[in-house]
């Protein structure tokens, strides 16, 4: 099987397991309704992702409390947004309805088997280009060339916001039929995220010590992978 890359992070025990019920369930065709079992799925994938992309990238750079208070209040914006658009978006679905999204869940969980690290996972396909482009950055840093490749980590910072966005939460949302009330709410929320996503990097990731940076790296090195998939 060809070699994939991935924008991810460690799942949690609980949510590799809602992932794989809610998977097999919908394997099995039963006519039990899905909703209940993908909005458990979202309820903890949803914190997870905040938690990898954003409270954790602060976290452990160790900024200061107002930088850190920004990242937090803006992973809460997001956390509670996106739980209010699931709830507007999985309402009075029905199985076959819920099939595409099933579809993606799918595709977003990495089976332990398949991935670099061994864990089960959660990610989104990037290329090889940005793939390649994030562990050159890395490289430098870890080599002592951290303010030469600033630009490039804000960059990257920016890619990581956008990415996750688009393949992580507006792309799902495009997989379901919706009203055009529904789409307005979809649309508005996917603005509010990613204005406070970009937020956060242009406040907090622009002005970075030596120390930082190599703290930065450290973590952006967890959240990229590869794994076998067809």
């Amino acid at each position: 099987m060809p070699t994939k890359y991935y924008l991810g992070f460690a799942s949690s025990s609980a949510l590799e397991q809602s992932t794989i019920s809610l998977l097999e369930k919908s394997a099995s065709g039963t006519k039990e309704s899905l909703v209940p079992h993908m909005e458990k799925s979202m309820d903890l994938f949803v914190p997870e992702l905040m938690q990898a992309f954003l409270v954790g990238t602060v976290d452990a750079i160790g900024l200061s409390s107002m930088a850190t208070k920004i990242v937090h209040s803006t992973a809460d914006i997001i956390d509670k947004t996106a739980k209010m658009l699931v709830g507007q978006l999985l309402k009075k679905r029905s199985n076959d309805e819920l099939k595409p999204l099933i579809g993606f869940v799918d595709d977003i969980y990495l089976r332990p088997q398949t991935t670099s690290t061994g864990k089960a996972s959660t990610g989104c396909e990037i290329d090889k280009a940005q793939y390649d482009r994030i562990q050159y950055v890395i490289a430098e840093v870890r080599a002592g060339n951290g303010q030469k490749v600033l630009g490039d980590l804000h960059d990257l910072m920016t890619l990581v916001v956008d990415t996750m966005l688009e393949k992580l939460m507006k792309r799902p949302i495009d997989l379901l039929p919706l009203n055009f009330i529904v789409r307005k709410v979809a649309d508005g929320a996917t603005a509010t995220c990613k204005a406070a996503g970009h937020g956060v990097v242009n406040k907090v990731f622009k002005k970075l010590d030596d120390d930082q940076l190599i703290h930065l790296a450290n973590y952006f090195d967890t959240l990229v992978l590869s794994a076998e998939r067809a």
